[in-house]
C-alpha cells in the first residue's frame, strides 16, 4: 500500500512540474516571439519579395519590373527614421536640369548597355532628380510637411491628380497587354508626378515661379528655332546624329519611333512640317500653344525692359512655331486661348481703371479681329486648309470619327475601370487621335472625368485669381489658365502625352499659387477680402478701399 502511495505521488508530481513549466513556457513566449518575430518577418519579406521581383523580370517588360523594386523602394524608404538626408539645393539644380532636358532635348536620344533596354537622356535626368528628392521626403518630416500643406489648399486638384492616378492603377488588371500598361505607369509616375511634387517643393514664392516660367520661355525659344531651322532645310536635321542601323534597332525596340526612319511622314499635302525636338509635328504645335501665353505674362505684366523683350520674342517666335509645325489643332489652340486671355484681360483692366476707355477699346479690337480672323477661316482656302483642313486633313477628320465609333463598344462593355492604362489604340484596332477617347477606353469614365479636373481646374482658379486679385500672382495665374485652356482644347484633337510633364509642372505652380492665395487671404481683415485690390509692382497705382 505504501508503495502504491508513493508511486501515486510521484507521477503527481511529474504532471505538477509539467504544468508550471508550460505556464513559465507560455508567459516567457510573448517575448521570445518578439525576439524572433521581426527575424521571421523580414525572412518571409525577402522571399516574398524575391519571388515577385524575379517573376516581373521573367514576365514584365522591363519598366514593368523596374516598377515593382521602384515601389518596394519607396515603401523601404518611408519607413526611414529621421535624419538629415535633404539637400534642397541638390533638389533645386536637378529639377531644372530635369525641366530642360525634358523641354529641349528629345525623347529619342538614348543609349544602350549591353542587354539593357534604351536609356534616354530625359531618364537619366529624372533618375539624378528622384533620388534626391524621395530621400528628402523619406527622411524629412518638414519636407513631407510644405508638400502636404501646399496640396491641401487645393483640395480638389489632389483628389483629381489622385483620383487619376489609381484609375490608371485599377485598370491595368482588365488590360489585354497587363505587363505594358504597367510599364506605361510607371513611366508616368517618373515624368508626369514625380515633377508635379517636385515643382510644388522647389517652387516656394513669386519669384520662384517667374524663374520656371522663365526657363519654360528660353526652351521655347531653343524649339522654335530649331523647328525653324528644320523647316528651313526640309531636313530633320535632329534624327541625323544616330546611325540609320541604330534608328531601325530602336524603332523595333519601341514601335512609336517607327516615324523617326519613315522620312515620308514629315510631308503633308506636299508641305514639310516641322518636328523640332518633338515625336510628331502636332506635339511640337501643342508646346507653342502652351508656351505663348506664359510669354505674354512677361510681354504684359512684367515692368523690366529685358523681360518684356523676352515675352515678346517668345510669342512671336511661338507664333512661327505654329505655323511651321502645320499643326491645326496649333492653329485653333492658339486663336481659343487668345481669345479667353483678351476676354479676361478687358474685364481685369476694367476693374482697375474704370474710367479708361482702353478696356472698350481692346474688347472691341478684340471682337472685330475675331470675326475678322473666323470669317478668313471659313471664307479663304488657304486659312480653311491651315485651320481646318483640305482634302487629306478631312480624311483624317473622318478617322477621328471612325475612332469613335470603334470605340464606344469598349466604353459600354467596361465604362467604370476600363481596358489597360495607355493602350487604347491596341483595343481599337488602330492609333488614336482624340485624348477624350484615350481617357474613356483606358482608364473609364472616371478616369476621364477626374483628368478632366487636373486640366480645367487651374482654368477656374486662375481665371478667378485673375479677376480678383490685381497682384502679380493673380496674373500669374490667369496667364497659366490661358495655357491650359488651350492643352485642354488641343486634347480633344490630340492623344499624344508628350507635354504631360509641362502641363504637370504648370499643375504644381497652380497649386503653389492657390497656398499663397490663400494665406494672403487669411491675414486681410474680413471686411477688406472682397474689396482690397492691390499691385505688386512699384511705381503702378494701387485701388484700395478704406
Amino acid at each position: 500500500m505504501t508503495t502504491r502511495i508513493g508511486s501515486r505521488f510521484a507521477v503527481s508530481r511529474i504532471a505538477s512540474f509539467a504544468m508550471a513549466e508550460t505556464r513559465l513556457a507560455a508567459r516567457a513566449a510573448p517575448g521570445v516571439l518578439r525576439h524572433l518575430a521581426p527575424i521571421v518577418a523580414w525572412a518571409t519579406a525577402a522571399i516574398g519579395l524575391g519571388a515577385i521581383v524575379g517573376f516581373a523580370a521573367v514576365v514584365l517588360p522591363p519598366m514593368g519590373a523596374f516598377g515593382i523594386v521602384a515601389i518596394v523602394a519607396v515603401l523601404l524608404l518611408w519607413v526611414m527614421p529621421e535624419a538629415p538626408l535633404a539637400y534642397p539645393p541638390l533638389i533645386r539644380k536637378t529639377f531644372y536640369v530635369m525641366l530642360v532636358v525634358n523641354l529641349c532635348v528629345p525623347y529619342y536620344y538614348t543609349v544602350q548597355f549591353g542587354g539593357l533596354p534604351w536609356i534616354s537622356a530625359r531618364r537619366i535626368v529624372a533618375f539624378a532628380l528622384i533620388m534626391p528628392f524621395l530621400l528628402a521626403i523619406a527622411s524629412s518630416s518638414e519636407v513631407r510637411r510644405r508638400i502636404a500643406s501646399r496640396l491641401l489648399a487645393s483640395p480638389l486638384i489632389l483628389i483629381c491628380a489622385a483620383g487619376y492616378l489609381v484609375m490608371a492603377i485599377v485598370s491595368i488588371p482588365g488590360s489585354s497587354l497587363a505587363g505594358e500598361s504597367l510599364s506605361a505607369l510607371v513611366d508616368s509616375l517618373l515624368e508626369w508626378y514625380v515633377p508635379f511634387l517636385a515643382t510644388i517643393y522647389v517652387v516656394r514664392d513669386e519669384k520662384d515661379i517667374v524663374r520656371v516660367l522663365k526657363v519654360i520661355c528660353f526652351c521655347g525659344l531653343i524649339n522654335s528655332a530649331l523647328g525653324v531651322v528644320e523647316f528651313c532645310f526640309k531636313h530633320r536635321f535632329l534624327v541625323d546624329v544616330f546611325p540609320k542601323s541604330m534608328l531601325v534597332s530602336l524603332a523595333e525596340s519601341n514601335p512609336t519611333l517607327q516615324t523617326l526612319v519613315d522620312g515620308t511622314a514629315s510631308y503633308r499635302n506636299g508641305i514639310f512640317r516641322a518636328w523640332s525636338t518633338f515625336l510628331t509635328p502636332l506635339s511640337f504645335g501643342e508646346f507653342e500653344i502652351i508656351v505663348i501665353p506664359i510669354a505674354l505674362f512677361f510681354a504684359i505684366h512684367r515692368q523690366d525692359l529685358f523681360e518684356r523683350c523676352l515675352g515678346w520674342t517668345v510669342a512671336i517666335s511661338g507664333i512661327v512655331g505654329i505655323v511651321v509645325s502645320g499643326s491645326r489643332g496649333g492653329y485653333g489652340g492658339f486663336l481659343v486661348s487668345m481669345l479667353a486671355f483678351a476676354a479676361i484681360w478687358t474685364i481685369r483692366k476694367a476693374l482697375n481703371h474704370r474710367t479708361s476707355l482702353a478696356p472698350a477699346l481692346v474688347g472691341t479690337m478684340g471682337a472685330v479681329s475675331s470675326v475678322i480672323v473666323f470669317a478668313l477661316i471659313l471664307f479663304w482656302p488657304r486659312a480653311h486648309n491651315m485651320v481646318i483642313g483640305g482634302g487629306a486633313e478631312q480624311a483624317s477628320t473622318n478617322g477621328r470619327w471612325v475612332q469613335w465609333r470603334a470605340a464606344v463598344p469598349l466604353i459600354e462593355s467596361n465604362p467604370i475601370t476600363g481596358h489597360g492604362f495607355a493602350h487604347g489604340g491596341f483595343d481599337i484596332g488602330s492609333s488614336i487621335d482624340s485624348y477624350v477617347i484615350s481617357l474613356l477606353v483606358e482608364t473609364g469614365i472616371p478616369g476621364f472625368v477626374l483628368f478632366a479636373g487636373i486640366v480645367c481646374l487651374p482654368i477656374w482658379y486662375g481665371v478667378r485669381a485673375y479677376l480678383t486679385d490685381l497682384s502679380e500672382a493673380g496674373a500669374l495665374g490667369g496667364t497659366l489658365a490661358c495655357s491650359f485652356v488651350a492643352f485642354t482644347f488641343y486634347r480633344i484633337v490630340l492623344s499624344q502625352r508628350e507635354n504631360h510633364l509641362l502641363i504637370y509642372c504648370l499643375l504644381g505652380i497652380v497649386v503653389v499659387l492657390n497656398y499663397g492665395y490663400q494665406m494672403k487671404r487669411a491675414k486681410e481683415p474680413r471686411s477688406l477680402r472682397a474689396r482690397r485690390r492691390t499691385y505688386s509692382h512699384p511705381g503702378e497705382p494701387g485701388l484700395e478701399t478704406a
